[in-house]
């Protein structure tokens, strides 16, 4: 009879999930690994894990759906997962090859999958695990890769792992609540633009052929609305290569330095929304400059580090800057004292950091306060968007039927008289 499963490590907490290891049966010295929302049965682990011979078959559907999922780039979700079980394990006193040979096998992406064995191969041929990681830059940032570098080094690589995995997880979901305070209005106005596209070539020339048999005079409003309804359809594959070029010619702009510095430029600039995509990138700068400080990297490295991972060339650039400065003495909030990119106030705190040799503790300060305001200002935003939508949609949706029954009521006056 084989013996019982034994754990070794149970329900460990690190965030909001419960994580568990479970040793099997002596014969067997594989390690199964349960990331549950709160305590799992030990007898649940196998079966969650994939590693159980339970005779009940995924369904089609899941599989599919794995597949799918599977084949795309790492979630942040996957990394924050990867590196909270990277830590959890670590501490168990798991060898590091095993480790990462465990988590690789419970990893449903594909890409990650392959780059974690990638990575336990290069270790158990003498490479390191900053150094394996860096082997894989379409999946671990700098950031992350300088962190655990420095880890290896201090011999805190526990901490650090845990770290990353806030880091990610805090990143994630700044990047997803500005994406989604921004894609919503943008797919609105989209649905707008086709639906009066489709108004305006089926609607209105049916209409105008009514209106055209009555041989009176129309209404202003409504002779324009006609005339833009002709344009549109005598010169649409004019309108559709304009549209077509204008995508195309972002795209190349993007392909570019000077494309993305200007772009990224007027990003940040836009009404309302700039203020929010800054915010958002002042949070991620603050809470990894302070988490690459934490962890022993040098400030000029860890600016130069964190320059790269932002996303924009506007912050890019004036980072770097800042970063020559400093290797030339220039303290880092003189630096950034006349930047329009860092308001007065986070100068001011980074000053103080620098002046009290806390910086790192700063940093984190800077970003818990950036993000509080990002998630304050994408509520305020969605209670404003709505009703400013439906007003713009009225307004639209109100023109059109105004052109189309001022005739009406024309003819149905003259038909009165």
């Amino acid at each position: 009879m084989p013996k019982k499963a034994q754990d070794f490590l149970v329900d460990t907490q690190l965030g909001e999930a419960s994580y568990k290891i479970e040793k099997p049966a002596e014969q067997d010295d594989r390690i199964v690994l349960s990331i549950e929302e709160g305590a799992v049965p030990a007898s649940m682990l196998k079966e969650a894990s994939g590693y159980g011979k339970s005779t009940k078959a995924r369904s089609l559907f899941k599989q599919i759906d794995d597949a799918i999922q599977g084949m795309g780039r790492p979630q942040p979700k996957d990394k924050a997962t990867f590196f909270r079980l990277m830590a959890i394990m670590i501490n168990a006193g798991i060898p590091l090859i095993k480790a990462l040979d465990t988590v690789a096998e419970q990893t449903g992406n594909q890409r990650m999958k392959n780059a974690i064995f990638a990575m336990a191969r290069a270790i158990e041929k003498g490479g390191t695990f900053s150094d394996s990681m860096a082997q894989h830059p379409d999946v671990f940032a700098d950031s992350h890769i300088g962190m655990i570098r420095s880890g290896e080094v201090s011999g805190q690589l526990n901490n650090i792992l845990k770290q990353l995995a806030v880091e990610v997880e805090k990143s994630a979901s700044i990047t997803r609540k500005v994406k989604g305070a921004l894609m919503y209005p943008a797919f609105i106005m989209v649905v707008v633009v086709l639906v009066v596209a489709a108004m305006m070539i089926f609607v209105v020339p049916k209409m105008a052929e009514i209106f055209s048999q009555s041989g009176n005079e129309l209404p202003l409003l409504t002779r324009i609305v006609i005339s833009t309804s002709n344009f549109m359809i005598d010169k649409w594959a004019i309108l559709l290569g304009l549209f077509l070029g204008s995508i195309l010619a972002f795209i190349g702009a993007r392909r570019t330095e000077q494309g993305k510095y200007t772009t990224d430029w007027i990003l940040i600039n836009i009404p309302v929304f700039g203020q929010l995509v800054q915010k958002s990138i002042l949070a991620r700068f603050s809470r990894s400059l302070g988490n690459l400080l934490t962890s022993g990297v040098p400030i000029i490295q860890g600016l130069v580090i964190n320059a790269g991972g932002l996303g924009n060339e506007v912050y890019k650039k004036r980072i770097i800057l800042a970063s020559e400065d400093l290797a030339q003495g220039i303290p880092l909030g003189e630096s950034l004292r006349d930047s329009p990119e860092f308001p007065t106030m986070m100068v001011q705190m980074i000053s103080v950091g620098e002046q009290t040799a806390q910086l790192d503790n700063i940093s984190v300060k800077i970003a818990e306060y950036y993000e509080d305001e990002v998630d304050t200002m994408v509520a305020g935003l969605s209670k404003v968007i709505e009703p400013l939508i439906l007003i713009i949609v009225g307004g639209i949706v109100g023109l059109i039927i105004g052109a189309v029954m001022l005739p009406i009521i024309q003819l149905t006056q003259v038909a009165g008289v």
